[in-house]
């Protein structure tokens, strides 16, 4: 049976000559012209493969890999990125998002169809790369609580990416949230409730962080979360708004009138005497425990470099 391959693409000549490609090696071929009609379109006839362009209407190709990757049903479709955007940061955007290839244009025919055909043939191998067994994979890296990567896995990510920042010179910011007073609620509410509130919590985070940050648990009560390109003041315009998200949400819900707060420690790279990981974090604990001292519900930065 012919594999299925739908082909995001706002470009009429582009999306012809693709079209006419693909066609003779006897691919099934559905398209669409932007973000919104792919997601519709791959609900509709559940393609092996999307080739997608970044730069579409309504939603780009990046966000449109992260819904597809929060869908049960669509999350394991075969992604490879089509566009122009050819700088090292899109490409690490586009493969963290859960792309299996990036291709510039303009491209090669040839190279364009082997990397179509070894996507689908990584896609139908059994054994280790197997959807069942990359999902098994996915819940190794991830706090089984909250969903977040676990504390081993974020740290592990986490000097990647500050490599990636020195190598590409652009800063990166570490913000270490904790729950105030946490303990209250396990011992007013009980465990149960305080592990919905870091549920809730999480949740929190996901939403109102970028899909090219990532999240971490750090502690029995505290997440930690790196900022890809984005300096001391772009990470406290963040923690300001995510504090203010907390404030009005309702995470213990057996008593509306319970107010849940956080302290919030920042630091960024580069920075003064901040070169690698360790710094990098230890910097951002000691600017939390600075806004403990403060009685919580509060922010701290480290100082920038002179």
């Amino acid at each position: 049976m012919a594999e299925t391959i739908l082909v995001a693409e706002d470009d009429p000549s582009i999306l012809e000559l693709i079209q006419v490609i693909l066609e003779t090696k006897g691919y099934n071929i559905f398209w669409s012209k932007d973000g919104e009609e792919t997601l519709r379109m791959a609900k509709e006839t559940k393609p092996d493969l999307i080739l997608m362009d970044v730069m579409m209407p309504r939603l780009n190709g990046y966000e449109v890999a992260h819904l597809l990757k929060e869908n049960l049903e669509l999350k394991d479709i075969s992604i490879i990125f089509l566009t122009a955007k050819d700088e090292p940061d899109n490409k690490v955007v586009g493969l963290r998002l859960g792309g299996n290839d990036y291709i510039t244009k303009p491209f090669d025919i040839y190279e364009l169809i082997a990397r179509i055909e070894a996507a689908l043939r990584i896609r139908s191998i059994p054994g280790p790369l197997h959807r069942d067994d990359r999902r098994l994979a996915e819940l190794s890296l991830a706090d089984p609580l909250t969903g977040v990567y676990n504390q081993n896995y974020f740290l592990e990510r986490f000097v990647e990416e500050i490599e990636r920042a020195r190598k590409y010179c652009y800063p990166i910011a570490c913000v270490i949230i904790d729950l105030d007073r946490f303990q209250n609620i396990n011992e007013k509410f009980g465990r149960i409730q305080g592990d919905q509130v870091l549920q809730r919590m999480a949740i929190l985070l996901k939403k109102s962080n970028r899909v090219v940050d990532m999240i971490g648990r750090y502690g029995p009560d505290q997440f930690v979360i790196q900022l890809t390109q984005t300096d001391l003041g772009g990470a406290k315009v963040v923690a300001e708004r995510f504090q203010n998200q907390v404030s009005r949400s309702r995470l213990v819900q057996l008593d509306a009138n319970y107010q849940v707060t956080i302290s919030i420690g920042i630091s960024a790279f580069p920075g003064l005497r901040i070169g690698n990981r360790e710094e990098l974090l230890k910097s951002a604990w000691e600017a939390l425990q600075e806004a403990k001292k403060r009685g919580g519900n509060t922010l701290e930065c480290t100082p920038v470099a002179i």
